[in-house]
């Protein structure tokens, strides 16, 4: 707990080591962030091309049926 009265302690190399320590933890979450949302943009085209490509299928069928 801290003492008002007393004499806070002195900053060492443990300290900076957290502060470095807190800084990669932060640049990998960031690259996790990132990363994750390039999947899920990835994940959305590819299902879109998808759906589309069976759309045109579907169409391209609908035309042969009607031209018969």
């Amino acid at each position: 707990m801290y003492d008002e009265n007393g004499v806070p302690r002195p900053v060492t190399r443990a300290d900076f080591a957290v502060v470095f320590a807190g800084f990669v933890h932060n640049i990998a979450s960031s690259f996790h962030a990132l990363t994750d949302d390039l999947l899920q943009i990835a994940t959305y085209h590819a299902t879109r091309e998808s759906k589309l490509s069976q759309a045109w299928e579907q169409f391209t069928q609908d035309l042969e049926t009607m031209e018969d």
